[in-house]
């Protein structure tokens, strides 16, 4: 049981994690947009959209991870019942066993996409400042 707790234990800072970094999205997209409010549409614009689309994909994965992490621990409830119901049931166990990994390396795909998100929106949002100070160099006439 020792073991379970610990993977409980390091679940619970995955999640906190996630839920920061899902934080961290929703400042930056609110950011941007304050950064561009009351202006008009440009062309220079668009590392700054791709930057916000890329930050709500980021947004998205990490609450996706969130929700097969808690779905694996779902199963796992069902895993020890089954098991405590009917210890000779090879089967059922194989079969939740099959759901777990499933599930589990989902949530590990979208917990790094999530972050493959966030580091692509950040550069997007670093090229658009760069072409803005350029821009205000360099007016294009």
């Amino acid at each position: 049981m020792e073991e379970a707790q610990k993977i409980n234990e390091l679940d619970k800072i995955s999640v906190r994690f996630s839920q920061f970094i899902i934080a961290v999205n929703g400042a930056l997209i609110a950011y941007s947009m304050k950064q561009i409010e009351g202006e008009k549409l440009t062309l220079s614009l668009i590392p700054l959209g791709l930057a916000i689309l890329f930050w709500g994909f980021s947004f998205y994965s990490g609450i996706s991870s969130i929700r097969r992490i808690i779905s694996t621990r779902i199963i796992q409830i069902f895993k020890e019942r089954e098991r405590k119901k009917n210890p000779t049931g090879l089967e059922a166990l194989r079969m939740i066993n099959q759901k777990f990994e499933s599930v589990g390396a989902a949530a590990e795909g979208h917990h790094k996409r999530m972050f493959y998100f966030l580091y692509i929106g950040s550069i997007l949002f670093i090229g658009w400042q760069v072409l803005e100070m350029y821009l205000i160099t360099f007016p294009v006439k």
